[in-house]
């Protein structure tokens, strides 16, 4: 496509400066004679003629599959890191209840046989319940770190069979249409050498 909008503009500048337009007396008179089929014009219409022929349907067809696999990876990966960072967040506070219930029960421990040395022991269990909170805790961390450990292991199979199938069919894409614009280029460089190159 830039190459195309290159070739127009060289042409452009062509028709302004090397090709003779209708010029007034004056005109011809200050400026040099102009060449009337410049080298270079050959060489910009084959160059011309070779990129309108050339076929890059394929290598753009295949270039835009790709970035549609690639974006389909970056977002399986970026709910990914949402899972391990819900993970790391559910550790957290794992580790900061769990920690408290520690220091809790240890606390209530000391209280409790002072406790059975004098009176009655209240017949409501604490621990039961505090412990329960923190196991509850601790099996919701284990089962997001399964969930987001089931997750990578899906993205990498997903990613690996992704790249295997469109990775071949983009170089095969861009091999074709590098071979075509080498052999373009091969016969662009014999017509300026036939020209005695451009001037």
């Amino acid at each position: 496509m830039h190459q195309k909008q290159y070739i127009q503009a060289l042409n452009s500048w062509l028709k302004l400066n090397l090709i003779p337009i209708e010029s007034s007396l004056k005109e011809k008179i200050l400026s040099p004679p102009r060449a009337q089929n410049p080298r270079i014009q050959a060489l910009l219409h084959s160059w011309h003629d070779y990129l309108e022929r050339l076929q890059d349907d394929l290598a753009i067809s295949a270039i835009s599959s790709f970035a549609g696999v690639i974006k389909n990876i970056i977002i399986h990966q970026e709910e990914e890191m949402k899972l391990k960072e819900k993970c790391e967040e559910t550790r957290k506070e794992y580790l900061r209840k769990n920690q408290a219930y520690e220091d809790w029960y240890h606390k209530y421990q000391q209280r409790r046989t002072e406790a059975e040395r004098g009176e009655d022991v209240n017949t409501k269990d604490p621990v039961s319940e505090k412990q329960f909170a923190v196991e509850s805790l601790k099996k919701r961390l284990d089962e997001e770190i399964v969930a987001h450990q089931r997750h990578c292991t899906q993205v990498r199979e997903k990613s690996l069979g992704s790249l295997k199938t469109r990775l071949p069919e983009l170089f095969h894409a861009l091999s074709v249409y590098a071979h075509a614009c080498s052999g373009a280029c091969e016969k662009l460089r014999s017509i300026s050498q036939s020209n005695g190159g451009s001037s």
